[in-house]
């Protein structure tokens, strides 16, 4: 019982850490749970890091939002070099263009959330900046989040 208090704790804790910090990579920790943790721990772990990572968000979110103007930049980006990477801006361009609408923005934020493009350290910013309601951003972010990490922990338990 313990043990399992402390895996949840744990994963609690990284996806807090991890939505602050994008340095640490919560997909990793996902690979590390789904070789590691067995049963129905597994899931409530992965449940544990999803929420975590949706606190940490709201934190982000929070605080860009209460000092917006800082974080506003107009400042020029290098252009793509590859095609892929050409490929990549337009796709993250126009994902990121419906954070300007509401609700439409809410898309985004679900994309980004399952398949980290945009990435989401980025959208989080920029959806605070944006008038994307906070309990939508959160919302989006929970099942994005949840169906990323519990596919990816499947995979991972099931190869092991």
């Amino acid at each position: 019982m313990g043990g399992d208090l402390a895996i949840v704790g744990a994963a609690f804790a990284f996806g807090v850490g991890s939505a602050i910090l994008p340095i640490l990579n919560a997909e990793a920790y996902v690979v590390g749970l789904g070789a590691l943790v067995h049963g129905d721990m597994l899931v409530i772990a992965i449940l544990a890091l999803t929420l975590g990572t949706s606190v940490g968000k709201a934190i982000v979110f929070e605080l860009v939002r209460k000092g917006s103007e800082r974080f506003r930049s107009d400042g020029e980006r290098k252009p793509p070099r590859t095609r892929v990477g050409r490929w990549w801006r337009r796709v993250s361009d126009v994902l990121l263009g419906w954070l300007e609408r509401p609700y439409l923005g809410a898309a985004t934020v679900f994309v980004s959330s399952l398949l980290s493009v945009p990435p989401l350290a980025v959208v989080t910013v920029l959806a605070a900046l944006s008038k994307q309601p906070h309990w939508l951003f959160q919302l989006m972010v929970f099942l994005g989040r949840s169906i990323q990490f519990l596919a990816i922990a499947f995979l991972i338990h099931h190869l092991v």
